[in-house]
């Protein structure tokens, strides 16, 4: 089994930081007026062709022995469907008590000028 973090792959999680580093790189020297930030897009995009092309795994998949089941399915099968019976009943009642609320005017009777 691989370890996951965030549940993707450790590979595709370093590439995605490193993007989103680079991303942030270009916003502040978008702003600070350097051009540092092209020169970190153009780093990520050599780091990832190097990455995705220099697989580590086999290319082979395993031979699967045993079947792995999921014993916690029910429980989050009913934990899915008490979330979306208090989703409903919340989304009924904000309607209800929330947007349907009848407001008065009040009327006005004296002009402050």
């Amino acid at each position: 089994m691989t370890a996951l973090i965030l549940g993707v792959g450790v590979g595709l999680f370093i590439i995605l930081s490193l993007w989103v580093l680079a991303v942030l790189i270009l916003v502040v020297s978008l702003r600070v007026e350097k051009k540092i930030g092209v020169f970190a897009i153009l780093f990520v995009i050599v780091v990832t062709i190097v990455l995705t092309s220099v697989p580590r795994a086999s290319e082979k998949p395993a031979s699967v022995q045993d079947k792995v089941y999921d014993r916690l399915f029910v429980w989050r099968t009913v934990l899915l469907i008490l979330l979306l019976v208090s989703s409903i009943v919340s989304l009924v009642g904000y309607i209800k008590f929330g947007l349907a609320e009848a407001v008065r005017p009040v009327r006005i009777s004296s002009w402050v000028s």
